[in-house]
């Protein structure tokens, strides 16, 4: 009997998710339609305000967190076809952005972005998806990943060294301060560093405050 309810209870639960899902879809979809096609401006959706840049500037560091540690701790448990789908998506979206900029798509906002940009949207979100797996990063690094990363290091300094001395200005490097640079930097290096060991440690100890001592929980037992 309580089998079949508890089962009941679970079957209603799953029903009502999956109602709730598809009146968000739904809702979403409405402003999406109404914002780009019919110009509801109270939605302040349009092609101008909201490019395909503005929506991953959104959504950019939900999406990284959610998926990144997963993807880089069960990268050996992930089929064939899910990495295949993944390097698709990524060659497919390394194509949305060369298009972008050569066509160029006015819809993806790309165009006038340089490389400071990119660094700027991408940096942040890139430092606390992948934090919680640095050990595991660490201890699966082989020759060839330090000769990779000492290459887009390399390739990074000689991007300072033409934005600022030979003037890309495709980089969007010259006019930067040092002022600019420790904004860009400061929160990425300061999470990892600084920001979260500290939160976990309050949380910890506010936990072991919470917890009752040996002679407390003795005390409460009649």
């Amino acid at each position: 009997m309580a089998s079949a309810y508890t089962t009941y209870r679970s079957t209603g639960n799953r029903r009502r998710i999956s109602t709730v899902r598809l009146l968000a879809a739904a809702a979403a979809a409405a402003v999406l339609v109404g914002g780009y096609e019919a110009h509801w401006s109270w939605t302040g959706i349009s092609g101008k305000t909201a490019t395909l840049w503005d929506w991953i500037s959104l959504l950019l560091l939900p999406i990284t967190v959610a998926t990144v540690p997963i993807w880089l701790s069960k990268h050996r448990e992930l089929g064939r076809r899910r990495k295949a789908a993944g390097l698709v998506a990524l060659v497919v979206f390394a194509g949305i952005v060369l298009a972008g900029y050569l066509v160029p798509w006015g819809w993806t906002g790309f165009e006038g972005n340089a490389l400071w940009d990119w660094i700027n949207l991408l940096l942040l979100p890139l430092v606390i998806a992948t934090f919680p797996v640095w050990p595991e990063i660490r201890a699966e690094l082989r020759m060839h990943h330090r000769l990779l990363l000492i290459l887009v290091l390399a390739g990074f300094g000689v991007a300072v060294i033409g934005g600022y001395v030979w003037g890309w200005g495709w980089t969007g490097f010259q006019g930067n301060t040092l002022w600019d640079w420790l904004h860009l930097l400061v929160l990425p290096l300061a999470f990892p560093t600084l920001l979260l060991p500290a939160a976990l440690a309050i949380t910890a100890g506010e936990l072991m405050q919470d917890e009752p001592s040996g002679d407390e929980s003795a005390s409460i037992v009649p």
